[in-house]
């Protein structure tokens, strides 16, 4: 019989590995997206496209820009909302934003792909290093906002395994708990776990 302690630590245990699987992804994504913008720029060329109406500027792509704009706002103002609750100053790389009536609305647009990248390591280690406080504030919105919108964007530009949901997890008959994931598959093969107990299954074994 698990005591309420051990529960617990196995539960803060499973929220902070999803909480820091999606904001590990933050800095690629930031810098896959700005360097999405201008690819050729980001590349190091400097090509410029001839045509009939003379030469024309290097491709520009719109979609990235945006995208990016909406993942480093929905971060700036997460960490924002984070800092106030816990009454810290914001680390300096929030300032790296362009903004309307003081609302964050993305990134600078004079910040490169490398820029970005390093901007984002510098956000998301300052609220991985405060996880056990940032959990307990209870952001719930603040950050299936946030984690959804990483979701999206890393399945849509970035080649990388999908982040695992809570959805995805199938109950425990030992314990209880929504916390059982596959461990490795091969063929039909499987083994599951528990991560709140470590009961072990077989495919069979696994309750849905």
């Amino acid at each position: 019989m698990l005591t309420d302690t051990e529960i617990y630590t196995a539960e803060l245990r499973m929220w902070r590995e999803r909480f820091e699987q999606h904001l590990d992804q933050v800095p690629q994504l930031l810098e896959t997206l700005r360097d999405g913008v201008n690819p050729l720029k980001a590349a190091g060329l400097s090509e410029r496209v001839s045509g009939g109406g003379g030469e024309a500027p290097l491709p520009f792509r719109a979609d990235p820009m945006d995208d990016c704009d909406d993942v480093w706002a929905a971060l700036v103002e997460y960490i924002g909302e984070v800092a106030e609750r816990l009454q810290e100053p914001a680390p300096g790389a929030t300032g790296a934003s362009w903004g309307v009536q003081g609302n964050v609305r993305g990134i600078g647009a004079g910040v490169s792909g490398d820029r970005a990248y390093k901007a984002g390591f510098v956000l998301i280690a300052w609220v991985i290093d405060r996880a056990e406080k940032v959990r307990d504030l209870r952001l719930v919105d603040s950050e299936q906002h946030l984690f959804g919108l990483i979701r999206k964007l890393v399945k849509r530009y970035v080649d990388a395994p999908p982040i695992e949901r809570p959805a995805h997890r199938r109950f425990c008959s030992v314990c209880g708990e929504r916390a059982v994931l596959t461990d490795w598959v091969l063929g039909d093969a499987g083994e599951a776990s528990c991560r709140v107990c470590g009961a072990t299954y077989e495919n069979e074994g696994v309750v849905e």
